[in-house]
């Protein structure tokens, strides 16, 4: 099956059919790289696969921007990294996320 990037109209939407198609971790980075919500392993940006993404505009602030990545790691995981987007999100995760295996987006 073939996903579009920029496809849901809320964040909730994206997450509960991501959820679905198997992204159900909650991912999260740090200066060491990608970790699970229950463990500290270390996921190194190069063992990591963007397979689609998501972005959003506040409804009553455009400002109130954010942006769902669905990633896929070399050993199966399969879950989600919610960030700010635009000016106010995480330079971390920017920096980690343009590091990672992109899949070809059509």
């Amino acid at each position: 099956m073939k996903h579009l990037n920029n496809q849901y109209s809320t964040l909730v939407e994206a997450l509960n059919q991501l959820a679905k198609q198997g992204f159900t971790h909650n991912f999260r980075i740090d200066d060491r790289g990608l970790l699970t919500e229950n463990s500290d392993q270390v996921i190194l940006s190069k063992q990591v696969t963007l397979q689609e993404f998501h972005r959003f505009e506040g409804m009553t602030n455009p400002s109130d921007m954010s942006i769902v990545y669905a990633i896929e790691t070399a050993s199966g995981l399969k879950g989600t990294i919610v960030d700010s987007y635009g000016a106010s999100g995480s330079g971390q995760i920017s920096e980690f996320m343009n590091q990672v295996i992109q899949k070809q987006f059509d």
